[in-house]
């Protein structure tokens, strides 16, 4: 259950129960939320997504088959034989 391909999903699902607690906060007081940041600091969030999303396409399979990479099977594909670090310390 707590496998290295399942931490993004626990921090998803933390993120969205932070979230809606505060979608829950301000329905029951009845204010509007504001924010209040710096614009350096939205600069800097936006220049993260979008650096982060460049880097999620150079490292996804499609790009890797455009430039001529590795080709087949790749871990996590139960076909490769290869087990998570996790799973071999449990001997599995």
């Amino acid at each position: 259950m707590l496998n290295r391909d399942n931490a993004i999903g626990f921090l998803l699902l933390g993120f969205c129960t932070v979230a809606a607690g505060f979608m829950v906060y301000y329905i029951v007081t009845g204010e509007r939320p504001t924010v209040d940041l710096p614009p350096a600091l939205g600069i800097a969030v936006g220049a993260l997504f979008f650096g982060l999303l460049i880097y999620g396409f150079i490292r996804s399979p499609l790009f890797q088959r455009l430039r001529g990479g590795q080709g087949g099977q790749q871990w996590p594909d139960p076909g490769t034989g290869q087990k998570s670090l996790w799973d071999r310390l449990r001997g599995k």
